[in-house]
């Protein structure tokens, strides 16, 4: 049953930047990545990376970790001094199984919020 389950994690970031500094920095990465934007304001980022057709065609075993169908969604609250991220990286690859995916989706997960940190400047 486990092998069917999303893959999703979440980090919580405190960044010294407003919320619409940090949209522009997110939007700017996700271009790079050739991700599909779907909404973008200073309370909420949401992206779709990847492709479910060509990793379900090819086989998570056998495609690029960029190929992983993810869904990234970066909720924002500014104050005064720092905006806070609660930021969501899951698979976008629908109903199915993730036999054989599931250390290559972690794995990939772990570097887009490493991405995501560095070019933020996040602290914990």
């Amino acid at each position: 049953m486990g092998e069917t389950l999303p893959i999703s994690e979440t980090r919580k970031w405190k960044i010294n930047k407003s919320a619409n500094e940090i949209l522009e920095i997110v939007k700017i990465e996700l271009y790079r990545k050739n991700a599909t934007i779907i909404q973008a304001n200073p309370k909420r980022i949401e992206a779709n990376l990847g492709s479910e057709t060509r990793t379900r065609l090819l086989g998570g075993a056998l495609v690029s970790e960029e190929t992983l169908p993810v869904k990234i969604t970066l909720q924002m609250n500014e104050s005064a001094t720092e905006t806070e991220i609660d930021a969501t990286i899951k698979d976008n690859l629908g109903a199915g199984s993730r036999i054989g995916m599931r250390s290559k989706y972690r794995e990939y997960i772990n570097n887009l919020f490493n991405l995501l940190s560095a070019v933020l400047g996040a602290k914990n």
